[in-house]
């Protein structure tokens, strides 16, 4: 890098913005110093101790860093051993030591290691701060608490003072010799207490004149009786220089035992510093961290020049920036930019040149999110002497002298910019010589992005490997078609027209000069001119195209990704709600095989049989629905095709399969025996049945046969289930409940014991509302107390 190129980019103008947010004088300096690192490592740790500098900004906490005055000429002010500060440069440590120890108790919320590390590095030195915070004022001044024997001189100079005080203010009240008085006031001179005294009545009051008024007719007199005591609080306040001189000294002391320490804290301070000042400037310019990368590709999305930025904002009109968008590195290394003067190509290069430096330094870039730099190891611009982004006033000379140190120092690690090529001299040597400087700057494998109008360097980017054209967008004037307005934007793959005549027409140059310069202009120049002003219309269409086509592509992937993320959503419920589906048909049929169970067990003569058959009933539907509860949708099936009396069919709505009884053709409603239940079924809602499902119906049949003449007895009318836990003993209770109900007992005994209440709460909760269950109470005495519940049925 060299200064050329910082002061071509007006670098230090945007460091000078930077350093704006940084909180001490020395780590303003740190950020102006601030050059692209020549170490990739290095580079990326910086921009990640920024981000965490930004994480904790959003999260509304700082670092703690105060501010405080320059460090390093104390430092050295120090060094030597008999060396003592005065009280403000003592003062001036406390802002660092404070800052140390902030750092300290901020360390476990940091995530980033490497300022992790930086922050361990520190020391503290809390006895220290406290010492100089209890020895000296805000002011500078010792503090009576700064040593004892400076207390008690202090205590005496004010016994003293009030003495002297006390005999001036009897001598004003002396009615014998208020006359003599000039103003009836005490003050001081040369440290002494004194009285004003007419001139002419000094014999009248004895003591020491110590001043006389410009005027001559007053004189400043010590009084005789106040003398020695004068003497005495002279004495004290040399006792009291000497008592603070030592203080000073020994703080000043401390101070030298810890001063390597002390600047090492400093030195890591100082540089905490600049990376929050670097977070704190991307927070209020809405600049992001690049990417860096060694591929050799540049690529900015929606870059901004600070500068730009800076005025538009202070005029309140950002709204008028536009942002760049542009890649270098890609599929071309060199980028040609041509245009009308004022169509914002050197707001282009400077935006390009500014950027990348900064990405290079560890400054957050004023892009969005998604910009790339490469690593590179020079930046070598030619912007003209002293050129600011809004004027150009460099010379031909200067130009070639440039180029050449360009030339020499350009390399496949380097970024060349280069406003107006070839131009300041004859266009077709200038254009010449600008080729050539391009080709040598591809073989070298810089990247190189140039700005020019001369025509022969547009139509050398065309036709050479590895250069591309660009331009500065121009539109049409909607009330003017004739006349063209810059767009600022850049547009890649075609070059610019100048534009002179219609910039000449719209700056009020006289019409008929306008037509005498076109009639001037030769056919091969027009020609060109028209040709490029074809290329861009045609261009300009294909770009709308490509961005509608663009457009659409985003939607339909946007799209896609929401049915696909919809899909996974439906996938997942629909495994939840199989899971939940599973578990209550695993309990429903756990329920029906005890009530099966009952059945069999229970039934005593054959006039229940009745009553068992439509038991036997109720089990096949559980047994369906059980089916219907636990196995996944049934897959798309085709409509029913032949719908008429006896046909088989699959009940969409109810995932179930019936018989047809009877057909309305003109309500396209049938009635349709399903387990046993008629049911009215639209035409739309059948399908055909498969196999496995017709089977089944017909198996259901014949599970209606009768059942065997030989029944169990019926069950005990007690039931305990102490020890029991509550999921096990409802269980157990709802088995007993159905033996007991179909056997015909009228009532049980519930045993449960007393416990901690839990299960007899759980047993009568449950029995509550039962629909086997009339009544239920507590036993009696003799039946067991609370321990028993006995149920009437």
């Amino acid at each position: 890098m060299d200064e050329i190129t910082f002061k071509a980019l007006e670098y230090e103008k945007i460091l000078l913005m930077v350093a704006a947010f940084s909180t001490t004088a020395e780590g303003r300096e740190e950020v102006q110093s601030l050059r692209p690192l020549g170490d990739y490592h290095h580079l990326l740790e910086r921009l990640s101790c920024v981000a965490e500098c930004r994480r904790l900004l959003t999260e509304g906490r700082t670092l703690g860093i105060e501010p405080m005055d320059p460090m390093r000429p104390l430092f050295e002010k120090l060094r030597p051993e008999d060396a003592v500060l005065e009280g403000l440069e003592l003062r001036a440590f406390i802002p660092l030591l404070s800052s140390a120890e902030a750092l300290k108790r901020l360390l476990p919320d940091i995530r980033e290691e490497v300022l992790k590390a930086m922050i361990k590095r520190i020391h503290t030195h809390p006895e220290l701060r406290r010492q100089i915070e209890r020895s000296i004022e805000r002011d500078g001044s010792v503090k009576d608490e700064a040593s004892p024997e400076l207390y008690e001189i202090r205590r005496m100079i004010q016994r003293v003072d009030r003495r002297i005080k006390s005999i001036l203010e009897s001598i004003l009240e002396d009615p014998h010799l208020t006359p003599h008085i000039q103003d009836f006031y005490i003050t001081e001179r040369n440290g002494r207490r004194v009285i004003p005294v007419k001139h002419d009545s000094k014999g009248h009051i004895r003591g020491v004149i110590h001043d006389i008024s410009n005027t001559g007719e007053t004189v400043f007199v010590e009084p005789r009786e106040a003398v020695q005591l004068g003497n005495e609080l002279e004495s004290l306040r040399a006792e009291e220089k000497l008592e603070e001189f030592r203080v000073l000294k020994g703080l000043s002391s401390m101070i030298r035992d810890l001063l390597d320490r002390i600047e090492a804290d400093h030195s890591v301070v100082i540089e905490l510093d600049m990376l929050q000042s670097l977070a704190r400037f991307a927070e209020h310019i809405g600049a992001e961290l690049p990417e860096i990368n060694r591929s050799g590709m540049i690529e900015i999305r929606r870059g901004r020049h600070p500068l730009l930025w800076k005025s538009l904002r202070a005029a309140d009109r950002e709204d008028e920036l536009v942002p760049l968008d542009f890649t270098l590195g890609r599929q071309y290394t060199g980028l040609v930019i041509t245009g009308p003067n004022a169509g914002g190509k050197t707001v282009v290069l400077k935006t390009v040149g500014v950027i990348v430096l900064m990405a290079l330094s560890g400054i957050p870039v004023p892009a969005a999110s998604g910009t790339s730099v490469p690593f590179l190891h020079s930046v070598l611009a030619d912007i003209g002497d002293e050129q600011s982004i809004e004027a150009n006033i460099s010379t031909f000379s200067g130009h070639v002298l440039r180029l050449k140190e360009i030339l020499h120092m350009a390399s496949e690690d380097s970024l060349v910019i280069v406003d107006e090529l070839g131009t300041g001299t004859d266009p077709d040597e200038g254009a010449a010589l600008g080729c050539a400087i391009l080709r040598r700057l591809k073989h070298r494998g810089a990247l190189t992005l140039v700005s020019t109008h001369l025509g022969l360097v547009k139509a050398f980017a065309f036709r050479e490997e590895g250069l591309e054209n660009g331009s500065m967008l121009m539109e049409e004037n909607e009330e003017d078609p004739s006349r063209y307005r810059p767009t600022y934007r850049l547009q890649i793959g075609i070059a610019g027209q100048s534009h002179a005549l219609e910039i000449a027409k719209r700056l009020g140059m006289p019409a008929e000069i306008i037509e005498e310069a076109r009639g001037l202009l030769g056919n091969k120049e027009r020609y060109l001119e028209d040709l490029l002003a074809s290329l861009n219309q045609k261009e300009m269409i294909l770009e709308k195209e490509i961005e509608e086509a663009r457009r659409i592509k985003r939607e339909l992937l946007d799209l896609r990704e929401k049915l696909r993320d919809e899909i996974d959503r439906i996938k997942a419920d629909r495994r939840d709600i199989l899971k939940k589906m599973a578990r209550r048909a695993d309990e429903y049929y756990r329920r029906a095989v005890n009530e099966a169970e009952t059945l069999l067990k229970r039934i005593k003569e054959q006039k229940d049989r009745q009553r068992a058959r439509a038991l036997m009933k109720t089990m096949i539907e559980k047994r369906q629905e059980i089916k219907r509860l636990a196995e996944p949708p049934p897959p798309r099936r085709r409509g029913l095709e032949r719908i008429e009396a006896g046909a088989t069919a699959y009940i969409g709505r109810l995932g179930m399969v019936g018989v047809i009884k009877t057909v309305n053709p003109s309500s396209k409603r049938c009635r349709v025996v399903v387990m046993g239940k008629e049911l009215d079924i639209p035409f739309d809602d059948l399908y055909e049945p498969d196999r496995v499902a017709e089977k089944e119906i017909k198996e259901e049949e014949r599970s209606l046969a009768p059942l065997p003449e030989k029944i169990e007895a019926p069950g005990p009318v007690e039931v305990n289930l102490r020890g029991m836990h509550v999921d096990e003993a409802l269980s157990e209770l709802e088995r007993h409940l159905n033996d007991a109900s179909l056997s015909g007992v009228p009532e049980i005994r519930v045993i449960h014991g007393i416990g901690t209440g839990a299960l007899s709460r759980a047993i009568r909760e449950y029995l509550n509302g039962h629909p086997l269950v009339s009544s239920f109470r507590p036993g009696r005495k003799e039946e067991g107390g609370d321990g028993v519940t006995v149920v009437s049925l």
